[in-house]
């Protein structure tokens, strides 16, 4: 009984710590993030500001997406960098299903976009070539973000 009483306890304080650092990740704390998240919406937005795009597309339940938002979210030199951009973050089955670059079968999440100044979609080194899309940290985000500002990215 004391034992069962031991796991109990460790398991509430486990659930509940784990609550915590899960909701600091949720969402991107990136104060510039656009409010537009549907793939037509985010390519005129892209059209009428003249600025390239970025798209996180994520799933709420997925830790590997949770760990990208926390990445991003405490790196302080990619909030300069993002405001050369429209930001957008696809969340959800609906706007997961909705983005997929042309002629991919890119099902995996999380997957990162880039658009270029006319909301068409780039191709950008990613660190794994098996997943064209899947950018793990804000690090690799940050080189991709650079490849588009400087014009090193192909056309898809």
């Amino acid at each position: 009984m004391y034992l069962r009483s031991i796991y109990w306890l460790l398991v509430a304080v486990t659930m509940l710590l784990s609550s915590n650092l899960v909701s600091a990740a949720e969402n991107f704390d990136y104060s510039g993030l656009s409010s537009k998240t549907s793939m037509n919406d985010v390519q005129a937005e892209i059209k009428s500001t003249g600025k390239p795009g970025i798209v996180f597309v994520t799933q709420p339940w997925c830790g590997a997406c949770k760990g990208l938002k926390g990445s991003v979210n405490e790196d302080s030199e990619i909030n300069s960098i993002l405001s050369n951009f429209v930001v957008s973050h696809a969340s959800g089955d609906s706007l997961s299903a909705e983005w997929h670059a042309p002629g991919e079968s890119d099902g995996y999440i999380p997957r990162v976009y880039f658009l270029d100044k006319n909301g068409e979609f780039v191709k950008v080194m990613a660190p794994n070539p098996d997943y064209a899309y899947f950018f793990p940290n804000a690090n690799t985000v940050k080189a991709g973000l650079k490849q588009v500002l400087d014009g090193a990215v192909g056309e898809l």
